[in-house]
């Protein structure tokens, strides 16, 4: 049974003097000698799971502290998506007529059209509004399935902090977390199995298949970069259908 929410129990600390964080590239001041060895999901997915437990200072028995939480989460932040102030539609559609090709064509069609060539004149500008609505229409159903793809993370899940498991909003994961998965959660970031008990995961969010996947807790020896690959990954917003294991957070959400 799942422990209910639990209160934070972060500790205030410092903030870093400079800090921007972009796929996980850390920038640090100059007092701080010390770089955060975190890894991407696929660079994990490369390496054993003990291995990877090293380069992300974790005791896979334990977790990480609450204070070590703290400190990580000022350096790369919330595990939630960036969004930003969403512009009306009209203005994103008259946004795509800044592609350099675009106003080529728009002056190509001027100077049809004042040496009296209108056939030409019309067709290009017929073909400029073609392709930008194309263009307006595919970046439109991006950001919806990015909206979509947020209604899929897990309000909270399942972590083991200073060995004890505790049950806590997952935007408040860090890199080198401790999840505990089991039957019908939400994955909440992309994680590396280090534990696997019949472990099959749905992931067709990502793939469209239907079948779940199975997990295992092997390397894997040379990633294509199809995640269907990436066995001893699981995958932020897929769901697991049996099985439980127990996973390193590698990437946060952005």
């Amino acid at each position: 049974m799942k422990k209910p929410f639990s209160n934070t129990k972060y500790q205030k600390l410092p903030l870093y003097s400079y800090k921007d964080v972009h796929h996980l590239t850390i920038h640090r001041n100059s007092e701080d000698n010390q770089t955060p060895n975190w890894l991407t999901a696929s660079e994990a997915s490369s390496l054993e799971h003990k291995a990877v437990a090293e380069r992300l200072e974790v005791d896979v028995s334990k977790g990480i502290s609450w204070q070590e939480a703290t400190q990580r989460r000022q350096i790369c932040g919330y595990n939630e998506f960036t969004v930003s102030v969403e512009d009306p539609p009209w203005k994103k559609y008259l946004e795509q007529f800044r592609n350099p090709l675009i106003l080529l064509l728009l002056a190509s069609a001027v100077v049809s059209g004042a040496m009296q060539q209108l056939d030409d004149a019309i067709s290009i500008t017929v073909a400029i509004i073609i392709v930008v609505t194309v263009a307006f229409v595919q970046e439109y159903r991006s950001e919806k399935s990015l909206q979509e793809l947020t209604k899929l993370v897990p309000p909270s899940c399942r972590c083991l902090r200073e060995g004890t498991p505790d049950t806590f909003l997952a935007r408040e994961l860090v890199p080198g977390d401790v999840v505990i998965l089991d039957v019908g959660d939400r994955v909440p970031a992309d994680l590396r199995l280090f534990e696997a008990v019949d472990l099959l995961i749905d992931e067709s969010s990502f793939t469209g298949e239907t079948e779940a996947c199975r997990k295992n807790v092997d390397s894997v020896l040379r990633p294509n970069g199809a995640h269907s690959s990436n066995t001893n990954i699981a995958f932020m917003g897929t769901l697991v259908r049996a099985g439980n294991g127990k996973v390193f957070v590698e990437e946060l959400m952005r």
